[in-house]
């Protein structure tokens, strides 16, 4: 391309828009006016990455038969608006070369993915800053963790310490393992709070994922997630493409899945997805062959198990270092009603408590508790305190301490009176039943699922209208109870309180059965309509923290000990009961209670977990004890003759005592 001395080009006289400006392009008050060109390119700087990819297709199929013979001529009608100035600054085209059809000079490739990633780049930065603004954890202690959960506590190593080397090294999977409320959605919150912080451009990018709120995690685990967060198509095209992610994924076990999210969502194959992935799940969740769950798969059929890209961590229990550091810290955060002396005299004189509250969850529950807990009691030493007894405490000062923040606020008279309404039937009370309403609904309505998604126009004829509608009551319980929102999904704020108010509804607590919550009456006489409509009618053998609740019931309340025995006896005649049966029997095995040598013929109890029980002597001739777990159970002399018992597991086989030597 050659220029005139004075270092302008000759004219184009077959030009469509001018390339240059003259004199008389000038105002008044010597600004140059801009071409219809360049006004729609300055609007194409702010362009969005839909605009570019359409603008590029356009130029891919630009034909010069068509559209005349120079790029201008399709310039000021394309979305994708590439100054006049830049193309012939490059020398690759003249303002006479026409472009053949499908031809793109490789530097429009360029610019167009230059700015898609600078529009992804912001959309990024956008989403960084609000993660980085969202984030609140009020005390957060560093936890320990061991490699498996065959190794030794001396094994144990800062969680964060392996997660740092995970992320360093070749492996794609990392499995985080942990008793509910060990602290693994801390952590994984935590861990996101850190990678944002140091995030570059262009970097790793991390995302959190709450697996239950996914829809379709087996397939679109990356992509639904990205959308929301507001991400268009084309800017989820670009970062698969030339992105790599950290998917940090909480709460497999809610979520139910028993799929290889690794393997179903295709990462790190061609053309794929390229991250590593972050998992936590309950230790409970899982069977005795879980790797095959999690272990990325390799090969050119995409079928063998690599051991060398997994690693997997299990959180330990708090030390009696980590529980004082976190007691410290929780005085500080607001005037309490001890200082931390005393909470830790009351932690370590009570007997139990302090193996009790090594989990993070719990430790947060029983300060929150202990004071009510030990109101009125003079003989600590002589105190006995349950799990169970911590979640009742902690759902009454709850709602209490709510109730007296509606009493203070401001109310206008819609409102005020809608709280009289509920204070006259006692607020605690109302608080209660809509949570144990709540839970129970999403037991029987979503299989457990913890996440609860609420759009008003969708959903005001469902079940869920009657705890998430925008009326003034189901406002003022929802705002009372231990739920959280995220847009339009709501949860408890721990899978734990969603057990907590479900094994509440098969056998509350006394102080509730004393006026604070729901009736609960057991009665013996079943009909065959009644069974099948029993809260313990449905699988809770897998709900191993429902059952922990209500094991922890027995002792104290006689006549719900009385009322599992009735049902097993019931599965007898009614083979409707089994299910009921197979869920007493294993409370009541969880509870301590002893079967040695008692009358068990005929029972009906498939699926139960009686681990650890004791059996001796026990007579379970025809019985149905298909898929039953005798685990590490006492069953020296049972009488199993005629007993149906496919699927039976011993684990170690049971010990014989012969007559004589063999």
């Amino acid at each position: 391309m050659s220029f005139s001395p004075q270092g302008k080009p000759p004219p184009n006289p077959n030009a469509t828009t001018p390339l240059l400006f003259d004199s008389d392009k000038l105002t008044a008050d010597g600004k140059r006016t801009l071409s219809e060109l360049e006004r729609t390119t300055k609007v194409g700087r702010t362009l969005s990455s839909e605009d570019l990819s359409a603008g590029l297709q356009r130029v891919q199929h630009y034909n010069p038969e068509h559209s005349g013979s120079t790029p201008e001529s399709f310039a000021p009608t394309s979305p994708l608006m590439i100054p006049t100035t830049l193309l012939l600054a490059q020398g690759q085209v003249t303002a006479t070369t026409p472009l053949a059809q499908g031809q793109v000079p490789s530097f429009i490739t360029s610019f167009v993915k230059d700015q898609t990633a600078q529009i992804v780049e912001n959309a990024l930065d956008t989403l960084r800053t609000r993660r980085l603004s969202h984030y609140t954890q009020a005390v957060y202690i560093p936890p320990l963790a061991k490699p498996n959960l065959e190794a030794g506590n001396d094994k144990q190593l800062p969680l964060m310490d392996t997660m740092q080397d995970f992320l360093a090294g070749d492996g794609q999977v990392m499995l985080i393992l942990g008793d509910s409320g060990a602290g693994k959605s801390t952590f994984n919150r935590h861990l996101e709070n850190l990678l944002w912080k140091d995030y570059k451009t262009g970097g790793r990018i991390p995302l959190f994922i709450n697996l239950p709120a996914i829809e379709q995690p087996k397939k679109e685990l990356v992509v639904e997630q990205l959308r929301t967060h507001g991400f268009s198509e084309d800017e989820i095209r670009e970062l698969k493409q030339d992105r790599q992610f950290i998917l940090i994924c909480d709460g497999y076990d809610e979520s139910q899945l028993t799929s290889n999210l690794h393997h179903t969502n295709l990462l790190n194959q061609p053309g794929q997805w390229n991250a590593k992935i972050v998992l936590t799940c309950r230790t409970q969740y899982l069977g005795p062959n879980y790797h095959s769950r999690f272990m990325p798969l390799a090969g050119s059929h995409y079928d063998r198990p690599t051991l060398d890209l997994f690693q997997e961590a299990v959180i330990a229990p708090f030390s009696k270092a980590q529980i004082e550091d976190y007691v410290e810290r929780y005085v500080l955060l607001e005037p309490r009603t001890w200082v931390k002396q005393e909470y830790m005299d009351r932690l370590t004189t009570i007997p139990n408590l302090l193996d009790l509250v090594k989990n993070p969850f719990l430790l947060y529950l029983c300060l929150e508790a202990l004071p009510s807990v030990v109101q009125g009691k003079t003989d600590l030493l002589g105190l006995r305190v349950t799990r169970v007894q911590l979640y009742d405490n902690f759902v009454e000062h709850w709602l209490g301490v709510n109730k007296r923040r509606i009493e203070r606020q401001e109310k206008d008279d819609a409102l005020a009176a809608v709280f009289d309404e509920l204070n006259e039937a006692g607020f605690e009370m109302n608080g209660t039943k809509f949570q144990l309403d709540l839970a129970t609904a999403i037991f029987t309505e979503q299989e457990g699922i913890p996440v609860v998604d609420y759009i008003h126009q969708r959903d005001k004829s469902s079940w869920k209208a009657k705890f998430f509608f925008p009326d003034l009551k189901s406002t003022l319980l929802r705002d009372a109870s231990l739920l959280i929102r995220a847009g339009t999904q709501y949860r408890f704020v721990h899978r734990s309180v969603l057990e907590y108010f479900y094994s509440c509804t098969i056998c509350p607590s006394m102080s509730k059965q004393d006026g604070f919550g729901p009736q609960v009456h057991f009665d013996s006489t079943f009909t065959k309509v009644s069974i099948s409509d029993h809260p313990l009618s449905r699988t809770l053998v897998a709900e191993s923290s429902v059952v922990y609740f209500l094991s922890e019931r027995v002792p104290m309340n006689l006549d719900f000990k009385q009322h599992l025995h009735d049902i097993i006896e019931l599965s007898k005649t009614n083979d409707q009961a089994s299910q009921a049966a197979a869920n007493a029997i294993t409370i009541l095995v969880k509870a301590g209670v002893h079967f040695n040598g008692a009358d068990l013929r005929g029972i009906r109890v498939p699926g139960a977990n009686l681990t650890d029980g004791q059996f001796d002597s026990a007579q379970l001739q025809c019985s149905d004890l298909r898929e039953v777990n005798f685990s590490n159970s006492w069953i020296r002399k049972v009488d199993f003759s005629n007993a149906r018992m496919e699927g039976v597991r011993f684990e170690e086989l049971p010990y014989l005592e012969l007559d004589r030597e063999a």
